[in-house]
């Protein structure tokens, strides 16, 4: 298979990981208990892959690390939900992929990079837009007490989404030796942990909540193993851009198609300059 396919398959299946949030949302789902599912089925895809146990991971930094990626997947989640309750997908998703400026900044302020010019217009880009991505228009006072909530969600989504990439920056540059699938091992372990008693807690989980934790699962680990691939054939100026971009661009026609979403002038705008800030960040 070629770099573009593992490419288009990584666009598809992370864009299935933001539409299953959005079927769960939608539902009602205990999302303790779908996240479980969701996590168990996420373990049980890297057993298959053959990562039974952690190897080559004999440092401590590595594993608070780990489960410290852990612990952020699952707040991640859990702000991305409450995100598209009070933002919709298209906006929602957007933040998630527009915080690859956070992990950029970091490594410019922490690890005396370069950046270019393009990834500098970015930079600008992506914080510039980021009032435009409110559902309603900003006011203060108590007119504008929802408008502020909902863009809180967002923005926190946002920060802890970026941190969470940028975490990942920091192993690459500290601990570069880790295994990579022990140090995935690390992570899903984690967050099923901190996830899992959820399903033993009140009612047992619906059917349908079952169904969907396990297709967000699924989508979860061939979105992973499709994006390794795509990065093993091509360069990460093509596969980033691409990846991000797509992603915003199949939730976006979902939001609007499939839920009906409505967006303001102001949120297109948001849209089309965090796509262009995405791409012009991942330009290094």
């Amino acid at each position: 298979m070629s770099g573009i396919a593992f490419l288009a398959l990584a666009v598809i299946f992370s864009s299935g990981v933001a539409m299953t949030m959005k079927v769960a949302n939608a539902k009602g789902f205990k999302l303790g208990q779908f996240l479980a599912v969701n996590y168990l089925v996420c373990m049980l895809g890297l057993l298959a892959w053959g990562v039974w146990r952690p190897p080559g991971l004999d440092s401590p930094f590595v594993w608070l690390l780990g489960i410290f990626v852990g612990f952020m997947y699952v707040l991640s989640l859990w702000l991305f939900d409450r995100a598209i309750a009070s933002a919709g997908l298209a906006l929602s998703t957007t933040l998630m992929r527009l915080s690859a400026a956070l992990p950029t900044l970091g490594s410019l302020m922490l690890f005396s990079e370069q950046a270019n010019q393009y990834q500098i217009l970015g930079l600008f880009l992506a914080f510039f837009c980021l009032p435009l991505a409110s559902k309603e228009p900003l006011h203060f006072g108590k007119a504008g007490k929802a408008a502020w909530k909902g863009m809180i969600w967002g923005l926190l989504l946002f920060a802890v989404y970026g941190v969470t990439d940028f975490t990942f920056k920091v192993q690459a540059e500290l601990a570069p030796l880790a295994d990579t699938n022990g140090f995935m091992v690390i992570i899903f372990g984690t967050a099923l942990i901190l996830t899992g008693s959820q399903l033993f807690k009140g009612p047992r989980p619906s059917k349908p909540c079952l169904f969907w934790g396990v297709v967000l699962g699924t989508t979860n680990i061939l979105a992973t193993y499709f994006w390794i691939h795509a990065l093993a054939h091509l360069p990460g100026s093509v596969a980033f851009p691409t990846l991000g971009l797509g992603v915003i661009v199949l939730t976006t026609m979902a939001s609007l198609l499939i839920w009906r979403e409505r967006l303001r002038l102001a949120n297109y705008a948001f849209l089309a300059l965090a796509g262009g800030a995405v791409c012009l960040i991942n330009l290094g």
